[in-house]
């Protein structure tokens, strides 16, 4: 079970936006591509190559459940 939610960049966004106040949907946008525009490659790359290991996993258990 890989859920969106559980991917490589969604606990740091999170954790950075965390407490902040957006008066508007534009102000939410703008703040996350201003994080994802600080993020250095290696934060992607190490997403990419973590999503890779888990898709291997979760097929080879035949979709049940993984546990991080």
């Amino acid at each position: 079970d890989l859920a969106p939610s559980d991917y490589h960049m969604f606990g740091p966004l999170k954790e950075a936006m965390g407490g902040k106040k957006f008066r508007s949907d534009e102000e939410v946008q703008q703040a996350v591509h201003e994080w994802l525009r600080r993020q250095p490659q290696e934060f992607f790359s190490r997403g990419i190559h973590t999503l890779r290991k888990r898709w291997r996993v979760c097929i080879e258990r035949n979709g049940d459940y993984v546990e991080k």
